[in-house]
């Protein structure tokens, strides 16, 4: 075995039985699930009516998302075969992907118009949210997998500001909608609440301030719980700054509206998405080698 490789499943005393069901694993989330995005990312892309009923720029946002979710795909796949070899770095790296990729289909899922392509959204959501769920909760935590230069208190800083700073952003147009001041800017279809608004608020945000608090204490769940949600981020700003050239190829470069907004994007996800970038790099440096260990089930069993 090349020196600093990840150990293969079967010298790290796992069971026949262990060992068919990382291959089931595999085969779900490393095959399947790529697979499915694909497919709505390709429908999102060549199919001229894929998303009606919006914004022209909505419209380009997430034809954007959809190419950069055919490069996910390809890092899931690669990122999955490293984490069924037991590589600790490949793990984590999955995890942010599923994360990212049940993040983008559940967007359309609730704020997309119906199209036939929602039940490939549902079973992205379905695959990718558990498939994270059960890449964390099945993860034991030894001195194997924890990485050597882990930047705790700089990661802990960034997705506190982030997190708090993005809570105050969506609120500031909520609350006074609530309270009948004004309307906000942000509805979505017919005035529907707008996803992004329901699952930063009911997810990111409180995964960035949790992750935020491990980082500061020092805990050792800090990695397996902040290294995910970066990796989720970056491909998030990576996502929004591939807005850029699809707005502008469909002329909304001069729109009153829209073209500030555009402006905006590439400062704002260019600054964040350098700050992801760095973090990242400094989580899983100096990490080859280490190994991922999962339990063969959610819960020890006393049997």
């Amino acid at each position: 075995m090349v020196a600093g490789q990840a150990a293969p499943l079967a010298v790290r005393g796992l069971t026949a039985d262990d060992m068919s069901a990382t291959r089931r694993r595999f085969l779900a989330l490393g095959v399947l699930l790529p697979l499915l995005v694909a497919t709505a990312a390709g429908y999102g892309l060549v199919a001229p009516d894929a998303y009606p009923g919006v914004t022209e720029l909505q419209r380009q946002t997430w034809r954007a998302q959809d190419a950069v979710n055919l490069v996910a795909a390809v890092i899931l796949i690669l990122s999955s075969r490293r984490s069924a070899a037991g590589s600790w770095r490949g793990h984590l790296v999955q995890l942010g992907m599923l994360g990212w990729l049940a993040y983008c289909a559940l967007h359309l899922a609730i704020g997309a118009v119906f199209t036939p392509v929602f039940l490939v959204y549902l079973a992205v959501v379905g695959l990718a949210g558990f498939g994270l769920l059960d890449g964390l909760i099945r993860v034991e935590l030894t001195d194997e997998s924890v990485l050597p230069r882990f930047p705790s208190r700089p990661t802990a800083v960034f997705l506190a500001v982030g997190g708090v700073g993005i809570a105050g952003l969506w609120l500031s147009e909520i609350v006074p909608g609530v309270l009948g001041l004004a309307r906000p800017a942000n509805l979505h279809l017919s005035g529907l609440p707008n996803p992004t608004w329901v699952l930063d608020l009911v997810w990111l945000i409180p995964w960035a301030l949790a992750a935020a608090w491990q980082c500061w204490r020092g805990r050792s769940s800090a990695q397996l719980i902040s290294v995910p949600l970066l990796v989720l981020l970056g491909m998030l700003s990576v996502a929004m700054l591939a807005v850029i050239p699809f707005a502008l190829h469909a002329g909304l470069g001069a729109d009153p509206v829209a073209g500030p907004q555009i402006g905006a994007f590439s400062i704002v996800f260019s600054v964040l998405g350098l700050a992801e970038a760095t973090l990242i790099a400094g989580c899983l440096r100096g990490g080859a080698g280490r190994t991922v260990e999962l339990r063969d089930s959610w819960w020890v069993s006393s049997r």
